[in-house]
């Protein structure tokens, strides 16, 4: 979508960026908290929840966005599914 120059690929960088974000949001709270926990620093089991959310969300929100890109790449006459399926080596995919 961004090398056809489709109006989606803003989308899907957002979407990928906050995909990523709550997925390593995610990941970080789950190796942090283990520590906090264990030394007591503080009390803040409902943060944790809060924040969990809040992670889930934007991973939630980021995969609803690079959906809504192909659907608008789809729109455009560009098919993506050509571009994520893996190329045999006796005849490659057309590409534009």
């Amino acid at each position: 979508m961004v090398r056809l120059g489709s109006r989606g690929r803003w989308v899907w960088r957002i979407g990928n960026w906050l995909v990523r974000a709550g997925l390593f949001g995610i990941i970080f709270l789950l190796i942090v908290w283990p520590v906090v926990f264990y030394f007591k620093i503080s009390d803040a089991g409902l943060l944790f929840l809060v924040v969990l959310f809040l992670m889930a969300a934007l991973f939630t929100l980021g995969s609803f966005l690079k959906r809504l890109s192909y659907k608008i790449a789809f729109g455009e006459g560009i098919d993506v599914a050509k571009f994520l399926a893996v190329e045999d080596e006796d005849k490659p995919l057309p590409r534009r």
